[in-house]
């Protein structure tokens, strides 16, 4: 009796539980697949206040660049340089 009960519920289940268990889940991700009208909300807020703090990083740029213009960070190669003059002394 155990041979076959064993055989008949593992077939049932890899043949219909699983592909139903799959079905279920794609028809949720379906119907709940687009935005709702608050998550649209909110990433509009987002954006704004994205852009606003852009425009005050610009602002603060512009203001620094008037008063020292030497406050940006040292580039890349300008470091390498520093760098290399230290090894070799």
């Amino acid at each position: 009796m155990e041979d076959t009960l064993v055989p008949i519920v593992v077939v049932g289940i890899l043949f219909i539980g699983l592909p139903w268990l799959i079905f279920h889940y794609v028809t949720q991700w379906k119907k709940n697949g687009g935005l709702t009208v608050e998550d649209e909300r909110l990433l509009d807020d987002m954006h704004d206040m994205a852009r606003r703090l852009d425009e005050r990083l610009g602002t603060l740029e512009r203001i620094l660049d008037s008063q020292d213009p030497a406050w940006r960070p040292r580039q890349a190669a300008e470091r390498s340089r520093d760098e290399d003059w230290r090894r070799e002394n």
